[in-house]
């Protein structure tokens, strides 16, 4: 039975094919079989890099594939080796953080064996792998297809990545809605009176019922929650990354980072603490590091998480105090001066 990424693999090339034939784009890949053909089919599979290299072909710009994925391009890019077999490894490794290698296994279901050699470019993963691999180590397959071809030309998930882009516009248009969201997730939710929904919520987020109720709107608007028998059940949605619109993402992070600051003058329970340094630029630039590689842990540790008791928030600010000559005003992961 053909799963869900080896479908996603299949749209994604026909998608990359565009108008040309299948003998055409085959052709202008550099193939004297109708390659296009038998991977379209699903007989055999590219390379993740054989596939990135021939689509650099026909379309140049995807070189910037990385940097536009993590929003930075990393330390270890080499633009002209962009889609040598290392550079996908450490892609591979760069996603996988320190996510376990057995918690990757288990969310692909590969071997720990094979996802051990992708990551240490021993093997190449298949294009569908790639792809699993993503989902499991980020849950934004969708969005590095995104960055390859219109996620509308793909007949199966061009309306999940419309339901994905509404709950990004709800994300900044109604920040509250995402912590309603994950309330309504609590298995404590099911036990509420249908008619104490909005007064319960506002409660376990301490929040205003205006903000609450905002919140529910956004939600079933986008198609994040429908509504049965009175009660509101939470559908699946893929993982909203906000970073794409830089502005609003930082409105976005103010927000939350506000609620935080609230909750710290009120002498709520938490952790809340700061510490002032003097350190070299190059360790500063590690740190941050240090940090983004505790947060994908942190990560794997809520995807795993079960029962859903409590809504967590997590705040952090990492910063130079400098106003000019800022040692983080470079792209993140590059080395320090």
């Amino acid at each position: 039975m053909e799963n869900r990424s080896e479908c996603l693999a299949k749209e994604l090339l026909r998608a990359a094919r565009g108008r040309r034939s299948q003998l055409e784009f085959s052709r202008r890949l550099g193939y004297r079989s109708n390659i296009a053909r038998r991977w379209e089919a699903g007989e055999c599979w590219p390379t993740a890099a054989d596939f990135l290299r021939a689509y650099a072909r026909v379309r140049p710009g995807v070189q910037q594939i990385y940097a536009k994925f993590f929003q930075r391009s990393p330390d270890w890019l080499q633009p002209e080796h962009a889609f040598a077999k290392a550079a996908v490894a450490a892609f591979l490794r760069q996603l996988r953080g320190k996510t376990p290698i057995g918690v990757l296994a288990e969310r692909t279901g590969h071997n720990r064996y094979g996802v051990g050699r992708w990551l240490s470019g021993a093997a190449q993963p298949k294009l569908p792998e790639l792809l699993a691999f993503i989902e499991a180590a980020s849950r934004r397959a969708l969005d590095f297809v995104a960055l390859i071809v219109d996620p509308k030309d793909l007949p199966t998930f061009g309306l999940e990545w419309k339901k994905l882009q509404r709950a990004r516009h709800a994300a900044y248009d109604s920040p509250w809605s995402h912590a309603v969201l994950r309330a309504l997730e609590l298995e404590a939710y099911a036990k509420v009176p249908v008619s104490k929904t909005i007064e319960w919520l506002a409660k376990r987020l301490s929040a205003p019922e205006p903000a609450i109720e905002a919140g529910i709107r956004a939600l079933a608007d986008s198609g994040q929650i429908h509504k049965q028998h009175g009660r509101w059940h939470v559908d699946r949605v893929q993982a909203v990354d906000t970073s794409a619109d830089p502005s609003r993402s930082r409105e976005l992070k103010a927000t939350w980072t506000r609620v935080a600051t609230e909750r710290l003058v009120a002498g709520s329970p938490g952790n809340f603490g700061y510490s002032l340094f003097s350190i070299s630029r190059k360790d500063l630039v590690r740190l941050r590091e240090l940090h983004l590689d505790y947060v994908r842990a942190m990560q794997s540790v809520i995807a795993e998480s079960r029962p859903g008791e409590c809504v967590g928030l997590y705040c952090a600010q990492l910063l130079d105090l400098a106003a000019h000559d800022n040692a983080l005003s470079q792209p993140e992961g590059s080395p320090g001066k």
